[in-house]
């Protein structure tokens, strides 16, 4: 059965502890929580899940009933719980020969629909040294276009243990394509890493699953010497744990590039778009208008590789999340697109 996005998981929470609460309170939280669950004169029960350890961001995630709920939201410590949500994949449209949006990323003009689509790069090494976590539906890392530089990474999907670790939905493997592969990838020598947190059955991704991929992401960067990027091209409702996860990546010294999302409303309504720490990217076609399913603020992958690029780039001084973001509006192409609101960002990316 396919998940709906926003679809409430029932009995599934997550507890989102106050950034205050040092290491040590967090333990004596949970074994608070043990230690009731076990007494057996009383109805309290809860079954913890992740535990969420992200620098100021601090929490769990569980199973237990609306009256143990009540319980817990009185525990000191405690800043707030919310249900697990299933997320759902942002709409990627199939590009075929040499993709247009390269092109359109290339020039400041539209793309002629007369001509052969080109795309227009500086450095055959962009992307060297850098990372990007695609946290997706899988990869096929063995794809010839990534030039074995796709590494597998973990999975992190509750609702079906038995996951492949292969890219079912072609998702993920899509994604990276645009982000880093040989022929149509924007950042031609990135290394990929996925991060499974789809469904092979449902297609749905669980809140508490993309919360702990990227706990891992933030681990895994702070190991390695390489500059690091996320991918989420994901969405779904307002989820205040989730962004206050994507703050905090994005506070370790990680860029975050998510989509807007697909539902032709506000990116400020759903979530990961609305955190305004990350990256949040729109839609736009081929004519230069806005893409009709795109909430208003696609091409996430695109601006991942954009950031992979900047990040690889010897010239650029400051490589903070900040210094990145900034770089891709200053280098954007300004006031060429159509039918947008006035409160959304008018700029179209640009790699040169």
């Amino acid at each position: 059965m396919a998940a709906i996005t926003g679809d409430v998981i029932p009995g599934s929470w997550i507890v989102l502890l106050k950034p205050h609460l040092s290491a040590d309170g967090k333990i004596a939280h949970l074994g608070s929580i043990r230690d009731m669950t076990d007494d057996l004169k009383t109805s309290f029960s809860c079954k913890a899940h992740y535990e969420f350890d992200l620098d100021e961001f601090r929490g769990y995630s569980g199973k237990f009933d609306l009256q143990t709920k009540e319980g817990i939201e009185k525990m000191d410590g405690v800043l707030s719980i919310e249900p697990v949500r299933y997320f759902r994949r942002c709409q990627l449209v199939p590009q075929h020969n040499t993709p247009w949006g390269l092109e359109r990323i290339s020039q400041r003009r539209k793309v002629q629909q007369d001509e052969p689509y080109l795309y227009r790069y500086r450095d055959d090494a962009a992307g060297q040294n850098t990372i990007a976590y695609i946290i997706d539906t899988g990869i096929n890392e063995s794809h010839v276009e990534f030039e074995g530089r796709a590494i597998r990474g973990p999975k992190f999907v509750t609702s079906t243990p038995s996951a492949s670790d292969g890219d079912v939905w072609g998702h993920g493997t899509h994604v990276a394509g645009i982000v880093g592969s040989r022929a149509y990838g924007v950042a031609k020598k990135v290394k990929i890493i996925s991060i499974k947190v789809f469904s092979d059955i449902t297609g749905g991704a669980r809140t508490d699953d993309i919360i702990k991929a990227l706990e891992w992401v933030v681990s895994d960067a702070g190991a390695r010497e390489e500059k690091a990027t996320v991918n989420m091209s994901l969405g779904g409702p307002i989820s205040p744990a989730l962004n206050a996860a994507v703050a905090a990546t994005v506070r370790s010294g990680i860029v975050v590039c998510v989509a807007a999302g697909n539902d032709m409303g506000l990116a400020e309504a759903k979530s990961p778009a609305s955190e305004p720490l990350a990256v949040t990217v729109a839609a736009m076609d081929k004519t230069d208008e806005i893409s009709d399913f795109s909430n208003y603020g696609r091409p996430t992958p695109h601006v991942t590789g954009l950031a992979c690029c900047l990040l690889s780039d010897s010239t650029l001084v400051d490589k903070t999340p900040y210094g990145v973001a900034s770089q891709i509006t200053i280098r954007a192409d300004k006031n060429k697109l159509l039918g947008l609101d006035r409160i959304t960002s008018n700029t179209i990316l640009q790699v040169v």
